[in-house]
């Protein structure tokens, strides 16, 4: 029997018995217009194809089952939906891909900024404890325990003019002892790894 000969429904008829040859004249029949449907729609040529396989393994396995009236419809339609989850499950993964990325990326930036605070903090006690005791005991007052000039002066029975030079001289001090750890810290800003 000459399979090319037959129509559609012919094909079909055969086809719920089972018989591979139908199946295979509707392959070479219609899978480069699912395909070029395909390609259109999904622009990578391995994942068209394997579409279209799709279309005809789904076609074999509900042989017995499937009621179809018009095979090309049939065929168009089933390729259509194919796309149709296709894309959908790119776009979720692309959504999950994204929303993977954007937590690993906040993570890394709150690891990074715990690990900078404390550097900061560390790098904050060494310079403090190169400065004079009384101007480190005026900056800790003003600087770490919020007091304010006024009550710092009170409190260690100075003028607040000699409150002010204290904190202005520690201030200066510090940007020199802190200027090389801002220095390299503002290079791993600007020039990140990874």
């Amino acid at each position: 029997m000459d399979y090319r000969l037959l129509p559609d429904d012919g094909l079909l008829k055969l086809l719920k018995y089972s018989d591979e040859a139908a199946l295979k004249e509707i392959y070479l029949r219609y899978w480069k217009n699912i395909y070029f449907s395909a390609i259109k729609k999904v622009g990578i040529k391995n994942i068209a194809e394997e579409l279209v396989q799709n279309v005809f393994v789904s076609l074999w396995t509900n042989r017995e089952t499937a009621n179809i009236r018009q095979l090309q419809n049939y065929l168009n339609t089933a390729i259509k939906y194919q796309v149709i989850n296709f894309l959908k499950s790119k776009i979720l993964r692309e959504k999950y891909t994204l929303q993977s990325s954007m937590f690993v990326a906040q993570e890394e930036d709150s690891c990074e900024s715990i690990l900078l605070t404390h550097e900061l903090s560390g790098a904050i006690d060494k310079a403090t404890k190169k400065l004079p005791e009384k101007s480190r005991q005026i900056f800790q007052l003003s600087r770490m325990e919020n007091h304010s000039i006024k009550d710092i002066a009170r409190n260690l029975h100075i003028s607040e003019k000699t409150v002010e030079y204290h904190i202005t001289r520690s201030l200066k001090i510090m940007r020199i002892y802190l200027k090389d750890f801002i220095a390299v810290n503002l290079v791993f800003f600007i020039f990140p790894f990874g």
